[in-house]
């Protein structure tokens, strides 16, 4: 038998041949491998140059691994009926030595997540345009290799890994000596390569510096560009080339499945074995004849009761992808849970008698055409075999037989004397005695697939928490009700005590300690909070109507705007003791602020044709360029849409008929789960998420699908905080009352351990250091009563009684209270704070029952 026939029978007898001798004896420590590939293969290929090429390789019993698209000109996969797709079937059918790897171009330009999804995806539309053969065969077809165009700063492919993927071929521009990376999951990449050219004399490429291993690529885009008998010698000729070399011993002619069996890659496939207890057990886990052999063995394994349901795809693991490092508590265990199926969004829905912890469904599939890999519901799809009775040395040989990874299904009942117990034995000592092999459990097989790094650590323990805080309506007793209008009337006093008798409007801060000052300068942000505020007054029942008119009537032409530049404009900000006075800048995600205040003002209010005037006076357009809103500063536009108040801004913009883009809403065409992971890699980019604009939005606009889940993710990671170190978290923006004034705060979701940044207007690097963020990082007393409003929850309640026990003020409330010191800003507060305070108020008590 050549060396070539016995690789291609791997796929059944390798787990079972110990690995360094086969290494050694078959494919050879010291003759360079070279792996023939043919790139450029899809839709358009022309079928009979492709058959000659093919052709020369066959006659000659060289693998050649070919780079397919298996996607349309438009995205679609390939149908089994496409020429491509049929000319494929007949090579795999009659015993061709080709194998298949898709192409998926920007693969590494992609986050783990997103790797993983493409690799799930493009081997699925491979497997489907091929079903004729896996139906023929009675197998599935294995394909452990991709391919992607090179790039400058490739990512981590770890996660394809999930879809049995093991190689990735990075696509060369031009040739280059072989670079390898292996990662510690066992995925391995290789860049460089021959780029060979058959129509310059037939050679087949510059020749490189003397390697171990070496890529040949033909590129079939070229094919078309000679008559198919011509491109059949020149292939015919290449390929003898290749066989010669083969012949004179200087060349190991491998297709790239083969790449991981090699010592250097130190290749391992992966092994869970599942024990199923009887229904008769007295306890899920008690031990059994075959688990107390499992245990002699050293053997890791997962113990439950026999899952029984509806249909086999309902059937999941709950698996924990973390281990907890704090309080001692023992690690979470793997569990069963019913996926019942999906959202209207596509989400996975699932019902479990035990909490979840941060990890991930794992869906153990049998059916040999299941696509394996983490799915557009978010759930991993892992393959089983069953060991079903009668049992035999032969099941269960061919049950830890192969490469890929695979869970073992055990049956208690099924080993209950000698002959099994010991035939079970064997087969396990054989597959131990593999190098390849590795049993494992099913949390560390899990975890050694699914993507890594802190956005998906991340959408992990957010996903695990979400059904803690499923949003219900809140019932308010009346000692709570109570509690509520007496914290609003705290809130009031600022805009009672500070509005200017003439222009109506009220300082953004105030500074009552000795030596102190009202700041009269307010931006649009604060004119905007101050609308709230009034709004939330009359429905509190602080003011009655013709109060809540008159402030009102004084505050509308101060925001009459300026015109600058052919421009008229909202100011970037007004003097709240002059009228109508300012400077001539714009900030748009001020303007955002005023214009959803002005939308609150226009629904609860009789000004309605008063405002569609003003805002039709403002010259909108003008600084909305390609969809983004931009600002202005002397006469210079900046564009505000890498920003978190963007997605406000553009909402608030549509309200007033804007079209405006957000850098939020990438959702469109994505199931939920893949929405969550794009959003949460947008908001990544941008910088921390802090508790504002995000649930102003809620308030004011009512919460889109995008903010719903960033404040899920804020909300949960502030009580993850607290149920660790026991301190109160609750960050946004605001003033504080030492330099530099006024703080950015909020979660640094790119972190690789778990950060509450800040930053400051000027963005100076004193500010940003550690010891400083320690000292005032801040409870944020508005944001207090913004989550005790939008979300109902105990960790909520704590933090406004906190605030209500520290903060109150006879100026209202203070601005924050310093994590650290338990300090709150007492003769320090704010506009802003005051009037949210009011909205969030308001807000519980009109919607409550």
């Amino acid at each position: 038998m050549k060396r070539r026939c016995f690789l291609k029978s791997l796929g059944a007898g390798a787990a079972l041949i110990p690995m360094k001798s086969f290494a050694t004896d078959f494919i050879g420590a010291v003759t360079p491998q070279t792996y023939p590939v043919i790139t450029g293969i899809d839709a358009t290929t022309s079928v009979p140059h492709l058959i000659a090429a093919l052709d020369s390789f066959w006659e000659r019993n060289i693998p050649v691994t070919c780079v397919v698209s298996p996607f349309d000109g438009e995205g679609a996969p390939l149908s089994p009926q496409h020429p491509l797709a049929r000319v494929l079937s007949g090579y795999l059918l009659g015993g061709s030595g080709i194998e298949l790897a898709p192409l998926t171009a920007d693969l590494a330009t992609l986050s783990q997540h997103f790797q993983a999804r493409r690799a799930q995806g493009a081997l699925a539309a491979l497997r489907e345009m091929l079903s004729p053969v896996e139906r023929t065969l009675g197998l599935p077809i294995r394909v452990p290799t991709l391919a992607c165009h090179d790039v400058a700063r490739p990512a981590s492919p770890m996660a394809v890994r999930s879809a049995g993927v093991f190689n990735i071929l990075s696509l060369p521009r031009a040739s280059a000596p072989i670079v390898s990376q292996t990662w510690e999951n066992g995925v391995a990449r290789l860049f460089g390569g021959r780029l060979v050219d058959l129509f310059q004399t037939g050679e087949a490429a510059p020749e490189l510096p003397a390697a171990t291993q070496n890529v040949d690529y033909l590129s079939a885009t070229s094919f078309a560009q000679v008559e198919v008998d011509d491109l059949k010698a020149l292939t015919d000729r290449y390929a003898q080339r290749l066989a010669q070399q083969e012949v004179d011993g200087t060349a190991s002619l491998l297709p790239v499945s083969d790449l991981q069996l090699r010592d250097a890659y130190d290749f391992k496939r992966s092994i869970c074995v599942y024990v199923q207890s009887s229904l008769n057990a007295p306890a899920p886990d008690a031990p059994s004849a075959l688990t107390r052999l499992l245990d002699r063995m050293k053997l890791p394994y997962l113990q439950s009761p026999a899952l029984a349901g509806p249909s086999a795809s309902q059937l999941a693991i709950w698996v924990p992808t973390e281990t907890p490092t704090h309080g001692g508590e023992p690690p979470p265990q793997p569990h069963p849970v019913t996926l019942t199926g999906v959202s209207a969004t596509g989400a996975p829905l699932l019902t479990t008698t035990r909490p979840l912890s941060a990890g991930i469904a794992v869906r153990l599939d049998a059916d040999p055409a299941s696509h394996l890999g983490i799915g557009a519901d978010g759930v991993l799809t892992l393959p089983r075999r069953d060991v079903d009775a009668p049992i035999t040395p032969e099941s269960l040989q061919a049950a830890f037989t192969g490469l890929n990874d695979v869970v073992v299904v055990l049956r208690s009942d099924d080993f209950s004397d000698d002959s099994t117990l010991t035939a079970l034995e064997h087969a396990l000592t054989r597959a131990k005695r593999t190098s390849v092999t590795e049993f494992t459990s099913l949390e560390k097989m899990t975890q050694g697939m699914i993507p890594n790094g802190p956005l998906p650590l991340r959408y992990r323990r957010v996903a695990a928490t979400q059904p803690e805080l499923t949003l219900r309506k809140l019932q308010l007793s009346e000692e709570r009700r109570a509690e509520l209008l007496e914290d609003a009337q705290v809130a009031w006093r600022y805009l009672e005590r500070f509005t200017h008798p003439e222009t109506g409007l009220c300082p953004s801060t105030v500074d009552s300690s000795p030596g102190g000052r009202l700041h009269e300068a307010v931006t649009m942000w604060d004119v905007g909070s101050h609308i709230n505020g009034l709004v939330a007054a009359k429905q509190i029942g602080l003011i009655d109507k013709q109060r809540f008119e008159t402030a009102i009537r004084k505050i509308l032409p101060n925001i009459a705007g300026r015109v600058s530049d052919d421009r008229r404009l909202p100011q970037g900000w007004i003097r709240t003791d002059r009228t109508r006075w300012g400077n001539r800048n714009f900030d748009a995600s001020d303007a955002g602020r005023l214009l959803a205040s002005l939308d609150n003002l226009h629904r609860h209010s009789d000004f309605g044709d008063q405002l569609l005037k003003l805002v039709a006076s403002y010259d909108l357009n003008q600084v909305i360029i390609d969809g983004e809103v931009h600002s202005v500063t002397d006469g210079k536009l900046h564009s505000a849409y890498v920003s978190h108040s963007a997605h406000y801004v553009a909402r608030a913009f549509r309200r007033w008929g804007h079209d405006v883009r957000s850098p939020y809403e990438v959702f469109e065409g994505r199931s939920e789960p893949d929405g969550q992971m794009a959003l949460l890699e947008a908001v990544a980019t941008i910088g921390p998420i802090g508790a504002e604009p995000l649930l102003l939005e809620a308030l004011e606009l009512g919460m889109s699908q995008e903010s719903a889940y960033l404040a899920d993710v804020l909300f949960s990671t502030q009580l993850e905080d607290f149920r660790e170190t026991g301190r109160l978290i609750c960050v946004s923006e605001g003033p504080i009352d030492t330099s530099p004034w006024f703080l950015y705060q909020g979660l640094q979701l790119d972190a690789e351990t778990r950060t509450w940044a800040m930053d400051t207007v000027g963005q100076e690097p004193e500010y940003r250091t550690p010891e400083f963020r320690d000292e005032y990082l801040a409870v944020s007393s508005k944001a207090a009563y913004l989550w005790s409003a939008l979300q109902p929850h105990s960790y909520s309640d704590r933090l406004r009684a906190y605030v209500r026990e520290n903060a109150k003020t006879d100026n209202g409330y203070s601005s924050s209270i310093f994590v650290r010191s338990g300090r709150a800003t007492r003769n320090y507060t704010d506009l802003n704070t005051n009037s949210v305070i009011l909205q969030a108020i308001a807000h519980q008590l009109t919607t409550s029952g």
